[in-house]
């Protein structure tokens, strides 16, 4: 008797920074992974042989009857989707892809017979600024932007969209860096070209996580038993400062971080005049208040129960993964000789 043939995991967003490397990890794992994106095509690197590909925006009039066809033979769904916080992003984006995409999906399980699984990958930004202590899953979400809002709202929905037949775990990365991440990209840039500076005296603590650890734990999730309905925080289990996190990524590059560190208060100001500088124009600040404020606030996160439940726990370190970052960008022409 042949054996029969386990059903392709669904990623959907499959094709972006952290889908990408999910859907390597699973292939490599000799899983078959049917990755589903807007674009539909592999941007990366040669595509794993085990994937196939689909072209579909869950914010479309149609993606509803195209989602029942695509989720006909699976049995877990990963959704990736999202939008990271851009200036001048229109807010709507956020909430399509984070909320509305969300209800159709689930609709779409609903609808479905037989035993599902989704797993929602959501941010740890959804608890907002944590202060000095690490916070756990328990923590309520206090969320602050417009991205970490709607993601709140998000992952609220999901879990509220179990029903007999259809398992939700929620998984909540937190800073995520590494090959392909183009959203980090600016910060090694002004570093490189000696133009950044450290807001509040870089005292700020985070929690960075290498892409390849978070692909680690989703995968994980695919499995796991009796996780239905649990949240799960997938962040590093070092805690640097961002003054340490801007030096360890300057020593990488050759150089230093130049000049004194900002004010908080003269950053924001600094911040705000570039907005208006650049918005109008089309143009991305190099500074923004956002970005200010994200520089200058704790990120800390317990990780425990993702060691506990799934036996996870960073294995890449921060200089290695940092490394595999800059290698990523000199490689595509993406970091000049630094300063």
């Amino acid at each position: 008797m042949s054996p029969v043939a386990t059903p392709a995991v669904v990623v959907l967003g499959g094709t972006g920074f952290i889908g990408s490397h999910l859907v390597d990890h699973l292939a490599r794992a000799g899983r078959s992974v049917h990755v589903v994106s807007r674009r539909g095509a592999w941007p990366w690197e040669t595509a794993p042989p085990a994937a196939r590909f689909t072209s579909l925006d869950l914010t479309s009039i149609g993606a509803a009857a195209n989602l029942d066809a695509l989720l006909a033979d699976t049995r877990v769904v990963v959704n990736v989707t999202g939008a990271l916080l851009r200036p001048g992003a229109p807010a709507d984006l956020y909430r399509r892809l984070h909320v509305e995409a969300v209800a159709a999906l689930l609709a779409a399980l609903q609808r479905r017979a037989g035993h599902l699984r989704l797993i929602h990958v959501s941010t740890t930004g959804v608890l907002g600024p944590t202060g000095p202590e690490p916070l756990d899953e328990s923590a309520p979400r206090r969320p602050r932007t417009i991205y970490e809002r709607t993601k709140a709202e998000g992952e609220e929905q999901a879990l509220m969209g179990r029903r007999d037949g259809l398992e939700v775990v929620v998984a909540r990365p937190g800073l995520v860096y590494g090959p392909r991440d183009l959203h980090l990209l600016g910060l090694f840039q002004s570093i490189a070209g000696g133009t950044f500076r450290l807001p509040g005296g870089g005292r700020a603590r985070w929690q960075p996580v290498a892409a390849g650890d978070v692909a680690t734990g989703l995968a994980r999730l695919v499995d796991a038993d009796g996780v239905d309905g649990e949240i799960f925080h997938l962040a590093g289990e070092t805690t640097v400062s961002v003054a340490e996190l801007a030096a360890a990524i300057a020593a990488l590059l050759g150089t230093r971080v130049h000049g004194p560190s900002l004010p908080r208060p003269l950053a924001w100001l600094a911040g705000a005049a570039l907005e208006a500088a650049c918005l109008p124009l089309g143009i991305e600040p190099p500074l923004t208040r956002m970005r200010v404020r994200t520089l200058t606030e704790d990120r800390r996160y317990d990780v425990s129960h993702a060691r506990r439940r799934l036996d996870w726990r960073p294995r890449i370190s921060l200089r290695q993964g940092l490394s595999l970052a800059v290698d990523w960008y000199r490689c595509r022409g993406l970091l000049r000789e630094a300063a």
